[in-house]
């Protein structure tokens, strides 16, 4: 074989190789941006808590709008690293409309944020501080 032969096979398994690179990576759906219905765990942040508390909202709620609310997928960030964000709404079994913004890693979503649609009660709540990995329990 030639040494011409040898440099354009080479250059050909190059660009073959970066072409699937390129497929395979940038143009391909990921499995992980599936939105999982049923975490293992569900972690708060304080704005989440600090909200769910303003507005009334329970965790059963949260869960509810988790396993049966819509994706926006304009509001939604399913390219983000190394987590998925997916902005959920719906109506709760009492008739509230409540949107929730969900960070999922794996089995594990992080609620960052929740707020009733009606938006009729106002909240002063800041996000400070890391996320809180328990459950929010209201009676």
């Amino acid at each position: 074989m030639s040494s011409r032969n040898v440099i354009v096979s080479l250059v050909f398994v190059i660009i073959l190789l970066v072409y699937l690179f390129i497929k395979m990576r940038y143009l391909e759906p990921r499995k992980k941006l599936t939105f999982n219905r049923n975490p293992s765990r569900i972690e708060y942040t304080t704005l989440a808590l600090c909200r769910m508390d303003c507005q009334n909202i329970s965790a059963n709620d949260i869960t509810e709008i988790v396993r049966r609310g819509e994706i926006n997928p304009d509001k939604s960030d399913l390219r983000k690293r190394p987590c998925a964000i997916f902005t959920l709404s719906g109506k709760t079994k009492k008739g509230t409309g409540l949107s929730i913004v969900v960070s999922q890693c794996g089995t594990v979503a992080r609620i960052t944020n929740c707020y009733d649609v009606a938006g009729t009660i106002p909240c002063n709540c800041i996000d400070s501080n890391p996320p809180i990995s328990f459950y929010k329990l209201k009676n």
